[in-house]
Protein backbone atom coordinates (compact mmCIF):
# COMPACT_ATOMS: atom_id res chain seq x y z
CA UNK A 1 0.00 0.00 0.00
CA UNK A 2 2.75 2.39 0.27
CA UNK A 3 3.76 4.97 -2.02
CA UNK A 4 0.18 3.67 -3.94
CA UNK A 5 -1.09 6.83 -6.01
CA UNK A 6 -4.77 7.14 -6.73
CA UNK A 7 -6.61 9.58 -9.15
CA UNK A 8 -9.79 10.67 -8.17
CA UNK A 9 -11.94 11.78 -11.72
CA UNK A 10 -15.32 13.22 -10.21
CA UNK A 11 -17.02 16.37 -10.85
CA UNK A 12 -18.74 15.86 -7.43
CA UNK A 13 -16.55 17.55 -4.15
CA UNK A 14 -18.17 15.45 -2.18
CA UNK A 15 -17.72 12.33 -4.09
CA UNK A 16 -14.27 13.44 -4.31
CA UNK A 17 -14.33 14.51 -0.59
CA UNK A 18 -15.43 11.53 0.83
CA UNK A 19 -13.34 8.76 -1.27
CA UNK A 20 -10.29 11.35 -0.32
CA UNK A 21 -10.88 11.93 3.33
CA UNK A 22 -12.65 9.38 4.49
CA UNK A 23 -11.54 6.34 2.80
CA UNK A 24 -8.01 6.42 0.72
CA UNK A 25 -6.17 8.95 2.48
CA UNK A 26 -6.68 7.19 5.91
CA UNK A 27 -5.54 3.82 4.61
CA UNK A 28 -2.32 5.17 3.46
CA UNK A 29 -2.66 5.84 0.12
CA UNK A 30 -1.74 9.01 -1.81
CA UNK A 31 -4.77 10.90 -3.47
CA UNK A 32 -4.86 13.23 -6.07
CA UNK A 33 -8.24 14.43 -7.84
CA UNK A 34 -9.63 15.93 -10.81
CA UNK A 35 -13.14 17.51 -11.42
CA UNK A 36 -13.75 17.17 -14.63
CA UNK A 37 -13.01 14.56 -17.36
CA UNK A 38 -9.94 16.65 -19.63
CA UNK A 39 -7.90 17.39 -16.80
CA UNK A 40 -8.62 14.02 -15.48
CA UNK A 41 -7.04 12.68 -18.48
CA UNK A 42 -4.07 14.76 -18.82
CA UNK A 43 -3.22 13.86 -14.91
CA UNK A 44 -3.56 10.93 -15.71
CA UNK A 45 -0.78 10.70 -17.98
CA UNK A 46 1.50 13.28 -15.97
CA UNK A 47 1.20 11.67 -12.97
CA UNK A 48 1.48 8.27 -13.45
CA UNK A 49 -1.11 6.86 -10.78
CA UNK A 50 -1.23 3.27 -9.47
CA UNK A 51 -5.09 3.30 -10.23
CA UNK A 52 -7.70 5.20 -11.37
CA UNK A 53 -11.39 6.22 -10.08
CA UNK A 54 -13.71 7.19 -13.00
CA UNK A 55 -16.71 9.02 -12.98
CA UNK A 56 -19.12 8.28 -15.61
CA UNK A 57 -20.84 11.84 -15.67
CA UNK A 58 -18.71 14.88 -16.02
CA UNK A 59 -17.92 18.03 -18.23
CA UNK A 60 -15.88 18.53 -20.90
CA UNK A 61 -15.06 14.90 -21.21
CA UNK A 62 -17.78 11.27 -20.10
CA UNK A 63 -15.83 8.39 -18.31
CA UNK A 64 -16.19 6.62 -21.32
CA UNK A 65 -14.13 9.22 -23.36
CA UNK A 66 -11.36 9.75 -20.92
CA UNK A 67 -11.36 5.90 -20.95
CA UNK A 68 -10.91 5.78 -24.39
CA UNK A 69 -8.34 8.23 -24.84
CA UNK A 70 -6.61 6.58 -21.74
CA UNK A 71 -6.34 3.38 -23.65
CA UNK A 72 -4.77 5.32 -26.62
CA UNK A 73 -2.05 6.52 -24.15
CA UNK A 74 1.28 5.36 -22.29
CA UNK A 75 -1.01 4.90 -19.13
CA UNK A 76 -1.45 1.59 -18.07
CA UNK A 77 -3.19 2.72 -14.70
CA UNK A 78 -6.17 0.49 -13.83
CA UNK A 79 -9.47 2.31 -13.58
CA UNK A 80 -12.39 1.56 -11.50
CA UNK A 81 -15.22 2.55 -13.41
CA UNK A 82 -18.11 4.85 -11.27
CA UNK A 83 -21.49 4.98 -12.67
CA UNK A 84 -24.96 5.99 -11.42
CA UNK A 85 -27.60 3.26 -9.95
CA UNK A 86 -29.30 1.85 -12.80
CA UNK A 87 -26.47 2.22 -15.59
CA UNK A 88 -25.12 -1.01 -14.72
CA UNK A 89 -25.15 -1.82 -18.67
CA UNK A 90 -22.50 0.15 -19.03
CA UNK A 91 -20.13 -1.98 -17.32
CA UNK A 92 -20.29 -4.08 -20.21
CA UNK A 93 -18.80 -1.44 -22.32
CA UNK A 94 -16.32 -0.55 -20.06
CA UNK A 95 -15.24 -4.15 -19.37
CA UNK A 96 -14.06 -4.34 -22.61
CA UNK A 97 -12.04 -1.62 -22.64
CA UNK A 98 -9.59 -3.47 -19.82
CA UNK A 99 -11.71 -1.61 -16.75
CA UNK A 100 -10.72 -3.93 -13.69
CA UNK A 101 -13.95 -3.23 -11.52
CA UNK A 102 -16.88 -0.84 -11.44
CA UNK A 103 -18.62 1.03 -8.53
CA UNK A 104 -22.28 2.02 -8.83
CA UNK A 105 -23.28 4.86 -6.60
CA UNK A 106 -23.70 5.24 -3.79
CA UNK A 107 -21.43 2.84 -2.73
CA UNK A 108 -20.14 2.22 0.82
CA UNK A 109 -16.81 2.72 2.61
CA UNK A 110 -16.57 -1.68 2.17
CA UNK A 111 -17.28 -1.43 -1.46
CA UNK A 112 -14.79 0.87 -2.13
CA UNK A 113 -11.93 -0.60 -0.45
CA UNK A 114 -12.31 -4.28 -1.53
CA UNK A 115 -12.71 -2.25 -5.57
CA UNK A 116 -9.30 -1.01 -4.36
CA UNK A 117 -7.53 -3.52 -3.30
CA UNK A 118 -8.25 -6.17 -5.64
CA UNK A 119 -7.32 -3.75 -8.51
CA UNK A 120 -4.41 -2.75 -6.98
CA UNK A 121 -3.25 -5.83 -6.10
CA UNK A 122 -3.26 -7.07 -9.17
CA UNK A 123 -0.45 -4.25 -10.27
CA UNK A 124 1.29 -5.18 -7.28
CA UNK A 125 1.32 -8.85 -8.31
CA UNK A 126 2.69 -7.71 -11.75
CA UNK A 127 5.26 -5.62 -10.31
CA UNK A 128 6.28 -8.60 -7.78
CA UNK A 129 6.57 -10.61 -11.38
CA UNK A 130 8.56 -8.10 -13.05
CA UNK A 131 10.95 -7.56 -10.50
CA UNK A 132 11.57 -11.37 -10.65
CA UNK A 133 12.09 -11.43 -14.18
CA UNK A 134 14.55 -8.75 -13.92
CA UNK A 135 16.45 -10.91 -11.55
CA UNK A 136 16.41 -13.97 -13.20
CA UNK A 137 17.67 -11.86 -16.42
CA UNK A 138 20.67 -10.10 -14.44
CA UNK A 139 21.75 -13.76 -12.91
CA UNK A 140 21.84 -15.30 -16.16
CA UNK A 141 23.90 -12.65 -18.02
CA UNK A 142 26.48 -12.64 -14.61
CA UNK A 143 26.45 -16.43 -15.25
CA UNK A 144 26.81 -16.28 -18.80
CA UNK A 145 29.41 -13.44 -17.95
CA UNK A 146 31.75 -15.69 -15.83
CA UNK A 147 31.19 -18.69 -17.90
CA UNK A 148 32.76 -17.12 -20.71
CA UNK A 149 35.65 -15.18 -18.40
CA UNK A 150 36.49 -18.87 -16.76
CA UNK A 151 36.92 -20.08 -20.83
CA UNK A 152 39.71 -17.11 -21.34
CA UNK A 153 40.95 -18.22 -18.17
CA UNK A 154 41.21 -21.34 -18.59
CA UNK A 155 42.52 -20.78 -22.35
CA UNK A 156 45.64 -18.64 -20.79
CA UNK A 157 46.44 -21.23 -17.78
CA UNK A 158 46.62 -24.26 -20.41
CA UNK A 159 49.29 -21.72 -22.56
CA UNK A 160 51.06 -21.22 -19.26
CA UNK A 161 51.01 -24.31 -18.41
CA UNK A 162 52.37 -26.01 -21.28
CA UNK A 163 55.07 -23.42 -21.34
CA UNK A 164 56.27 -24.51 -18.08
CA UNK A 165 56.06 -28.26 -19.27
CA UNK A 166 57.90 -27.58 -22.34
CA UNK A 167 60.90 -25.42 -20.12
CA UNK A 168 61.10 -28.17 -17.15
CA UNK A 169 61.47 -30.93 -19.98
CA UNK A 170 64.15 -28.45 -21.84
CA UNK A 171 66.17 -28.24 -18.07
CA UNK A 172 65.89 -31.77 -17.90
CA UNK A 173 67.28 -33.00 -21.05
CA UNK A 174 69.65 -30.10 -20.91
CA UNK A 175 68.44 -29.30 -24.40
CA UNK A 176 68.20 -25.68 -24.79
CA UNK A 177 66.98 -24.31 -27.81
CA UNK A 178 67.24 -20.39 -26.53
CA UNK A 179 64.83 -18.95 -29.45
CA UNK A 180 62.20 -21.49 -29.18
CA UNK A 181 62.63 -21.28 -24.64
CA UNK A 182 62.51 -17.20 -25.46
CA UNK A 183 59.23 -17.23 -27.25
CA UNK A 184 57.60 -19.81 -24.33
CA UNK A 185 58.68 -16.91 -22.02
CA UNK A 186 57.29 -14.15 -24.19
CA UNK A 187 53.99 -16.31 -24.55
CA UNK A 188 53.49 -17.44 -20.72
CA UNK A 189 54.46 -13.67 -20.11
CA UNK A 190 51.33 -12.40 -22.01
CA UNK A 191 49.15 -15.00 -20.68
CA UNK A 192 49.76 -14.46 -17.33
CA UNK A 193 49.03 -11.14 -18.08
CA UNK A 194 46.04 -11.89 -19.60
CA UNK A 195 45.24 -13.67 -16.19
CA UNK A 196 45.57 -11.09 -14.41
CA UNK A 197 43.28 -9.05 -16.91
CA UNK A 198 40.35 -11.05 -16.39
CA UNK A 199 40.61 -11.34 -12.75
CA UNK A 200 40.15 -7.24 -12.64
CA UNK A 201 37.23 -7.40 -15.24
CA UNK A 202 35.92 -10.62 -12.69
CA UNK A 203 36.17 -7.69 -9.62
CA UNK A 204 34.28 -5.57 -12.13
CA UNK A 205 31.75 -7.42 -12.03
CA UNK A 206 31.09 -8.00 -8.41
CA UNK A 207 30.81 -4.17 -8.23
CA UNK A 208 28.71 -3.43 -11.37
CA UNK A 209 25.27 -1.93 -10.99
CA UNK A 210 22.77 -4.03 -13.30
CA UNK A 211 21.68 -1.60 -16.37
CA UNK A 212 18.05 -2.31 -17.66
CA UNK A 213 16.96 -1.59 -21.20
CA UNK A 214 12.89 -2.21 -21.85
CA UNK A 215 13.67 -5.26 -19.47
CA UNK A 216 17.02 -6.38 -20.73
CA UNK A 217 20.28 -6.55 -18.69
CA UNK A 218 23.20 -5.20 -20.56
CA UNK A 219 25.78 -7.60 -20.55
CA UNK A 220 29.67 -6.76 -20.21
CA UNK A 221 31.28 -6.60 -23.22
CA UNK A 222 34.28 -8.66 -22.34
CA UNK A 223 36.71 -8.50 -25.16
CA UNK A 224 36.84 -4.90 -24.62
CA UNK A 225 36.50 -4.99 -20.99
CA UNK A 226 39.77 -7.35 -21.02
CA UNK A 227 41.13 -4.73 -24.07
CA UNK A 228 40.85 -2.32 -21.46
CA UNK A 229 42.57 -3.88 -18.57
CA UNK A 230 45.54 -4.84 -20.70
CA UNK A 231 45.92 -1.56 -21.75
CA UNK A 232 46.24 -0.37 -18.60
CA UNK A 233 49.08 -3.17 -18.01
Amino acid sequence: MANEKILVIDDSPEIVRFLKHYILGPLGYEVITANDGQTGLEMAISSNPDLILLDMSMPRMTGLQVLASLRESSSKAPVIFMTMHGSEQIAVEVFRQGVRDYLVKPFTVEEVTQAVDRSLQEGRLAREKESLMRELVAQETIRQTVITLAHYLNNSLTVVQAGLSLIQESIQKKNFDTSLLYQVVEDSLANVRQIGAVMRVLQRITRVQDISYHGQVKMLDIEQALKDELDKG
